[in-house]
């Protein structure tokens, strides 16, 4: 299996507390497609700005089901790519959801949407430096 394809050696740049390079190997791994943990990876890049921007509007509003909902879903969807700490950062905004401290997690999701943009580009840049397995022959 080819799945240590899908990640190398962390790039330049990217720090261990933004990526966790050994969590698209292991979803490749368990999945038996390198295809596919990419193509889970590339469907978390496009869907980020909605989750953070449903977990913020859920916030705003005090909507603990629906931030609960989206925070949840990104906590886990973050850990499967890799996303240390972006996922670090959603599990602050959960605790504090869950403590009902609605000032706390506005504050702390607020500092989770700065996160956004480097484990965007952690993410974006990982999976460029890698080289997809190539097809038996």
């Amino acid at each position: 299996m080819a799945a240590e394809q899908v990640v190398g050696p962390v790039f330049p740049g990217l720090t261990v507390e933004e990526l966790d390079p050994t969590a698209l190997r292991r979803l490749a791994c368990e999945l038996e497609s390198d295809a596919l943990a990419r193509s889970i990876a590339q469907t978390y890049l496009r869907m980020l700005d909605a989750r953070l921007t449903r977990a913020a509007d859920a916030l705003e509003c005090c909507d603990e089901v629906a931030a609960m909902d989206v925070l949840l879903s990104l906590r886990v969807s973050s850990a499967t790519v890799g996303l240390v700490r972006l996922e670090s950062a959603v599990r602050w905004v959960i605790d504090a959801v869950r403590r009902g401290e609605p000032e706390v997690a506005r504050e702390r999701g607020s500092s989770m949407l700065g996160l956004a943009t480097g484990a965007r580009h952690a993410l974006r840049s990982h999976l460029e430096h890698t080289v997809p397995a190539a097809a038996p022959v």
